[in-house]
């Protein structure tokens, strides 16, 4: 029986490399995403070049850090097991605290901790509820180097990631039990649409510049699945890549 594997995000940049790596390995994907109409046509070509992999696509429109989002999911899956559940959700407020055109407030400091952070478990909690999640089954998450490195209007994003990395060290304690595996995958700089969100080419020069390691959404889905692939029971633990 072929594996399944949950994406939140699973048509951006990282997403959709984990998508495609998991789709190589003969998962079955059930894919979250916004269902921006502009991208339809886009988003319809790669759900078929995924199911040349032999597989199955489930597509799942919503924004993924509300409720009524992770009922419809959980609605969705009441007969499926999830052995692999990919938090690659990019949804943050750029900007600086004190000055700059974009001034970050409390509201923009706590809705893009929610989604980037705080989710990763309500989300875990929530497939655990429903009896969704199959033991031995693996949880990832995404960090970067500005949980540690000073980005210019990433505040909000670095603390969120900073967050995240805390959160899979206690998501992993308590789900040892379970022989369930939390592991985040901290990536270089990545040229992805959310990265181009904070300026052009020249601010991923800059981070570059200032000795930020480079990555790839392919290289960060290749270590995910090594990971996978693993005999050892590896947990809670953060992974350069």
């Amino acid at each position: 029986m072929k594996k399944t594997a949950l994406i939140l995000g699973g048509f951006g940049g990282v997403g959709s490399a984990c998508a495609s790596i998991l789709a190589e390995n003969g998962y079955n994907l059930v894919v979250v995403h916004r269902g921006r109409r502009a991208k339809a046509e886009g988003n319809k070509h790669k759900v078929q070049e995924l199911e040349k992999n032999g597989i199955n696509v489930v597509e799942i429109k919503g924004n993924a850090t509300a409720p009524e989002c992770m009922e419809k999911v959980c609605n969705e899956l009441r007969d499926v097991r999830v052995n692999c559940f990919v938090h690659a959700i990019a949804d943050g407020n750029i900007g600086n605290i004190f000055s700059g055109d974009r001034i970050l407030n409390a509201d923009s400091f706590l809705y893009t901790f929610n989604s980037m952070c705080v989710s990763f478990a309500s989300w875990t909690q929530i497939l655990l509820e429903n009896g969704i999640l199959e033991e031995n089954s693996h949880l990832f998450g995404f960090s970067s180097e500005g949980a540690s490195i000073v980005f210019p209007q990433y505040a909000a994003n670095g603390v969120a990631k900073a967050g995240l990395e805390t959160l899979c060290r206690y998501m992993a304690d308590e789900l040892a039990c379970k022989k369930i595996s939390v592991n985040i995958i901290r990536a270089g700089i990545m040229d992805t649409a959310a990265v181009r969100a904070f300026g052009d080419s020249s601010y991923i020069q800059g981070l570059v510049d200032k000795g930020c390691r480079t990555s790839s959404p392919r290289a960060v889905a290749e270590k995910m699945m090594s990971i996978i692939s693993t005999e050892d029971f590896v947990t809670g633990q953060i992974f350069d890549v």
